[in-house]
């Protein structure tokens, strides 16, 4: 690129006279013409850059430490800014750092002033020595009934052992750090006891949690109400299935010739070739954890190998010496050790058929975009009735038919597994949560869904999900009774009958009969109103189609309490994949080129980058 300000320097015409008066004046009108950095814009340069370190995992000592970096910027402003030094953008991400928590203990407090309490979502991630509590994301819908997941807490916990204890305390100091409920030691001043009491309203501050199944972070949250993650929970009973005999040997097989194209080079060029001269996109077999957490990744990968088989088989037969004198893979096997014959393909498609219901299942519930609560019932439902042996199965809409002896045998021990994890031995209060987020789902809440009669051997049905749902309503949720009108006539005489016959009650019917005698004594007569609960369950259950918080934003001026209570359901999590996701967070910044970084830093750079968006 021309140096501009050089280039036009250079041009100087006129007399010897006038050289230093057209030099500078030029000068002048260059130097104005350039980028003009204020203090102002070199702090939000700063910010920017320390933002897209963070989030996008790049080294924090780059904009010090690369030249070609440097480069970029010095090209555009000539000198007139600095990138950051490695000290500039950890004094950054501190800040970023602390605006994020803010605007999330502003926000945790405008929710509960609505009455309404947070769901909350942890774990742990390790990793060369350093461990974080990824606790605490922490989950909510506004009133426009947008979901929000945002970072309270990563917490060192390196020099910590994981107890059920100090994971307990952990969360506590951290949710009482942003506003949800208090946790400290008060010394009461009518004792003369010196140990300080614990003040701890926590746990009443905090609607559910979830989180992955580890028992030391099962047993430091039994003090809340919460579930262990579900997709977790669905992977446990894939294995189930993948540990048939027979099929694990298929599984391992396929994990072996994925190593091989993962290696291989020209084994993925000759690969390539194959497949487009089968008619199939260009494309390598995926890990199988190359999904988010790695659950539902076998399935993935199988239905690769599925679709690419007549690719796969080309090469096979066209490069024998290429596979059998292929890179050994890590066990020491070569690729033709990996190949399938007629049988195993046939297992292969067959196994495909059952685990794609469990893959799309595992992916819906991890979504934290749109509720996942009210989706776990009628999808663990719609699971058990696909593995059930009986049940008559499609793939891309079309009928199949499972004849594998092996894969028989695998689904129906998956099927068992499902039934007993939630139809049998989930307890009720796991389950309490989930029932009345589906009641407030307009799409499920006449639980006509595939296994809605068989949770808890039985025991839970439609009426009992109401049930819970009326309770809570009544408990929390419904309006107060209203007080007397000014003339001392009570407010309810004064409401209107309703147009139709399902609102009336015996004291309207009496009003209207021929007993003259009593009339007289009976005075003004109240008409019993429906409430919003009662209201909201008459009308019918909406197509599935339907946008669940597009269709709560339209009706929440028709059931404006009920659309609160609806906001405290649907905004709990079936999944603690947002924390796995902060984990991926995390992980990028742990690695060999930021040895200099420490727990502390790790942590704000993972606030810094999930809480400094805009509400």
């Amino acid at each position: 690129m021309v140096d501009l300000k050089e280039a036009a320097l250079s041009e100087n015409v006129g007399d010897a006279g006038s050289e230093k008066t057209n030099f500078s004046s030029k000068k002048g009108c260059i130097d104005a013409m350039l980028p003009q950095v204020s203090a102002e814009q070199r702090d939000r340069l700063h910010r920017k850059i320390s933002l897209w370190l963070v989030r996008r995992g790049r080294p924090l000592t780059l904009p010090e430490r690369d030249q070609e970096f440097r480069d970029i910027f010095e090209e555009i402003f000539k000198g007139g800014y600095t990138p950051p030094s490695y000290k500039l953008v950890v004094d950054m991400i501190l800040s970023l750092s602390a605006e994020g928590k803010l605007k999330v203990k502003n926000a945790v407090a405008d929710l509960m002033s609505e009455g309404i309490l947070p769901s909350i979502g942890g774990d742990i991630w390790s990793q060369g020595g350093i461990a974080i509590f990824g606790v605490l994301l922490v989950y909510w819908l506004d009133a426009n009934f947008k979901l929000h997941e945002r970072l309270v807490a990563a917490i060192p916990f390196s020099s910590v052992r994981h107890t059920a204890a100090e994971l307990e305390s952990a969360t506590k100091t951290a949710c009482a750090s942003m506003g949800i409920g208090k946790y400290e030691e008060v010394v009461c001043a009518t004792t003369d006891e010196e140990d300080p009491d614990l003040l701890d309203t926590v746990a009443e501050c905090i609607h559910c949690t979830v989180s992955d199944n580890a028992s030391n972070i099962v047993s430091g949250w039994t003090c809340f109400d919460g579930h262990e993650c579900a997709a977790h929970t669905i992977a446990l009973t894939v294995k189930t299935f993948l540990e048939q005999q027979r099929v694990k040997k298929v599984f391992a097989k396929l994990r072996g010739m994925t190593g091989h194209f993962s290696h291989s080079v020209i084994g993925v060029k000759l690969l390539h070739e194959c497949q487009k001269r089968s008619g199939l996109r260009e494309s390598k077999p995926p890990q199988d954890n190359d999904t988010r957490s790695g659950w539902g990744g076998a399935c993935k990968q199988a239905e690769w190998y599925m679709e690419n088989r007549v690719a796969v088989q080309m090469y096979d037969y066209e490069h024998p010496t290429k596979a059998a004198t292929a890179v050994p893979n890590v066990d020491g096997s070569v690729y033709r050790d990996h190949q399938l014959d007629v049988e195993e393909w046939l297992i292969v498609r067959e196994s495909v058929y059952i685990l794609k219901y469990a893959s799309i299942t595992i992916d819906l519930l991890q979504g934290t975009h749109y509720p996942t609560a009210s989706l776990l019932l009628p999808m663990i439902g719609k699971l058990a009735h696909i593995t059930h042996p009986s049940t008559a199965l499609k793939y891309e809409g079309k009928p199949v038919q499972i004849t594998n002896k092996e894969v028989l045998d695998a689904r129906a021990r998956m099927h068992a597994v499902i039934c007993s994890r939630y139809f049998k031995n989930m307890m009720e209060c796991k389950v309490e949560d989930f029932c009345v987020a589906t009641v407030l789902d307009p799409r499920y809440k006449d639980f006509k869904f595939k296994g809605a009669n068989n949770w808890l051997q039985g025991n839970l049905t439609r009426d009992k999900a109401v049930q819970w749902t009326r309770a809570a309503w009544e408990s929390d949720w419904a309006p107060k009774k209203e007080q007397e009108s000014c003339d001392g006539t009570p407010r309810a005489a004064q409401v209107a009958a309703p147009k139709d016959n399902r609102g009336t009650t015996v004291v309207s019917f009496l009003a209207d009969s021929d007993d003259e005698d009593e009339s007289d004594d009976v005075g003004p007569l109240a008409v019993e109103e429906k409430d919003e609960l009662t209201a909201y369950l008459d009308i019918p259950s909406v197509p599935l189609s339907i946008d669940l918080q597009e269709w709560w934003r339209v009706h929440s001026t028709d059931y404006p309490s009920l659309a609160k209570m609806a906001r405290q359901f649907l905004a709990v999590p079936a999944t603690s994949a947002g924390v796995e996701r902060a984990f991926s967070k995390v992980s990028s910044m742990h690695s060999d080129l930021r040895k200099n970084l420490t727990e502390g830093t790790i942590e704000h750079s993972v606030m810094a980058s999930m809480n400094t968006v805009d509400f």
